[in-house]
């Protein structure tokens, strides 16, 4: 998985009040940014922090074109908004309490005691696309780059959960006496046949589909038994003795990972009081689950 790029800015910045004084500023933020998602108008992008109380933002409208950069068809995604104050909004503000944001009903405690913005700039985005079935197999080790698909069931194996098309998940077909719940690097091999479980459509070798050792036919082979046989405790799959076939129900449903991370740069921008000519605002990372038929 793509390593986040972690913001660490600190910058010291120092201008004069009319009372001559100078001021001391230190931004001190770690680039893990938040996302209001109940802002149907706008795309809030944030990282909050105390001690002393600031925000960093950039608010851009929500729009189509908008909506890919945590949304990706493609990996990587890139695109540039160009800050101007009005549309794009980027800002650093402090406060005299704990900021927050996303309330719809504001905190009427909260006070914003100094609010810069920035009139230009640019706002650099880059977003990657990480797809995992959670097998404990890595995505490099099966093969994402050439789409490797050992079933031929048209998922590749690096988003497929049952990489043999058996019913039987691939992350549970290893014997894990490594303890590293890898498949791969400790793989059972219960027939001997060369053929480790995860990749086997016959695990025990007895001739009989694992699928079709379904008993109850509910789709999950691990729960069927064979009683009379010299083996009652090991599921039919893996029983050599246990050879009845039963009744067709189907593959189980797939299910795969998706992780957006989407990295945002800062270019030319100009607070006011201090100017950048490029850093990492932060690192905003989502998740969801998709279900493949």
């Amino acid at each position: 998985m793509r390593n986040f790029l972690s913001l660490f800015l600190v910058a010291i910045f120092l201008f004069s009040c009319d009372d001559g004084d100078v001021i001391t500023v230190e931004l001190d933020f770690q680039g893990n940014l938040q996302l209001c998602d109940n802002n149907t108008e706008d795309y809030i992008i944030y990282e909050t922090k105390t001690n002393p109380n600031e925000s960093l933002s950039l608010v851009f409208d929500r729009s189509t074109a908008n909506d890919l950069i945590f949304s990706p068809t493609e990996s990587p995604f890139e695109t540039t908004l160009n800050i101007n104050g009005s549309t794009v909004l980027f800002n650093y503000r402090t406060y005299n309490q704990e900021p927050t944001f996303c309330n719809i009903i504001a905190d009427p405690n909260l006070v914003v005691t100094q609010d810069f913005s920035a009139d230009s700039g640019q706002a650099v985005i880059t977003s990657v696309i990480l797809d995992s079935d959670d097998d404990g197999i890595s995505n490099e080790d099966e093969n994402e780059a050439t789409n490797q698909d050992s079933d031929g069931d048209g998922i590749p194996d690096y988003i497929d959960q049952d990489d043999d098309n058996d019913n039987v998940p691939t992350r549970n077909e290893d014997d894990n006496a490594d303890g590293d719940d890898n498949p791969l690097t400790n793989p059972r091999d219960t027939d001997n046949d060369g053929i480790p479980d995860y990749l086997d459509d016959d695990d025990d070798g007895d001739g009989i589909l694992t699928r079709l050792e379904d008993e109850n036919e509910n789709t999950n082979p691990i729960d069927d038994f064979e009683e009379t046989s010299p083996n009652p405790g090991t599921p039919r799959f893996l029983d050599p003795d246990a050879m009845e076939a039963f009744g067709d129900s189907g593959f189980i449903q797939n299910q795969y990972t998706r992780t957006v991370t989407t990295t945002f740069i800062i270019n030319n921008v100009d607070l006011g009081i201090i100017s950048y000519d490029s850093f990492n605002l932060g690192t905003y990372s989502s998740s969801s689950t998709i279900t493949s038929e």
